[in-house]
């Protein structure tokens, strides 16, 4: 009896999400994603119901080439191949695909791009937007939004981080600092300016005006009705901020530009790639190493800046 492809992928992303594999949610969430764009080219190759034993290399290519004739940028294509390539290995060391039909199939080379870095300019406005109400919110959270903007462009957090974050996540005093639970599970210390860490102090009281019932694993950042923020309220917040600021939203998630900024932020001052990296939580210090060559530009275009934590906690003095 043939397997459908449909099922087998379900499997797999049940097997990632095992005890000692484990991926996040959202990880699993962007699978299930690839996995319904695999099915809707491949069947559009098949004429049927894609099944394991249609996966063969020319159906793939042409799969790919339907894609390339779609306009799929080739990052997306490339993020593609890379979650078929993940199943079909799980597929073979489980004994239902003989070969790994991705394994003569190079991904398109996604073109290299600069990470993009605000300016002072545009960090002042967003700042000073945050800290105004939004009319159109409904209620407004100046406070929210400020803590939103420091965390991201100061604290240099992906948005599923941020919204991740716990309330003994955030570790005040002398030394303030957040604890961050980034890819892989991995957590890591991200020390934060103590400018910022007052403007975090600021926001805690009406977070508890808004959540009654506390304790250490509740979430930091939560909406004005008491609920947890989520990687997508995040991003819609901070387009909000983009639009009232008028600032042109950047490719790519909204927020992601934030933790850009921060990077290049730390690059410009002189901060050791390698403790960069850590900061960031990159796997590789190939993944930080692009931001060598963003903080030249930067610098080429604007006289070198001070960090985005000081310029933020400066303008809301």
């Amino acid at each position: 009896m043939s397997e459908l492809f449909v099922d087998a992928a379900r499997d797999w992303i049940a097997e990632r999400r095992a005890v000692g594999r484990t991926i996040s949610a959202e990880t699993a969430k962007a699978y299930r994603g690839d996995i319904a764009s695999w099915q809707r080219y491949l069947e559009a190759q098949t004429g049927a119901p894609i099944r394991v034993q249609d996966l063969t290399s020319p159906v793939i290519k042409a799969a790919l080439a339907e894609m390339n004739n779609a306009g799929l940028a080739p990052a997306s294509r490339r993020r593609l191949v890379t979650t078929l390539r993940g199943l079909c290995r799980y597929l073979v060391l489980e004994s239902r695909l003989p070969t790994d039909p991705t394994a003569a199939i190079q991904a398109p080379r996604a073109p290299a791009r600069l990470p993009v870095a605000f300016t002072d300019g545009q960090i002042s406005a967003l700042l000073e937007t945050a800290n105004t109400e939004d009319s159109q919110a409904r209620p407004a959270a100046p406070l929210l939004d400020i803590a939103i903007v420091l965390i991201l462009a100061a604290g240099g957090l992906r948005a599923s981080e941020a919204a991740g974050l716990r309330a003994l996540d955030y570790r005040p005093g002398d030394e303030p600092s957040l604890r961050v639970v980034g890819k892989g599970r991995k957590a890591r210390t991200v020390p934060l300016d103590p400018g910022v860490a007052a403007q975090i102090d600021t926001y805690l009281p009406w977070r508890a005006e808004r959540l009654p019932e506390q304790s250490d694993s509740s979430p930091l950042l939560i909406r004005p009705d008491g609920r947890a923020l989520t990687r997508d309220t995040i991003s819609y917040r901070v387009n909000r901020l983009y639009a009232r600021a008028g600032i042109a939203k950047p490719e790519g998630e909204a927020a992601h530009a934030l933790r850009h900024t921060y990077a290049v932020s730390m690059v410009d001052v002189g901060v050791p790639i390698s403790e960069v990296q850590q900061l960031l939580g990159h796997e590789s210090i190939a993944t930080t190493g692009i931001y060598l060559k963003a903080s030249a530009a930067h610098l080429r275009a604007a006289s070198a800046a001070p960090s985005a934590a000081r310029l933020l906690a400066s303008k809301l003095t």
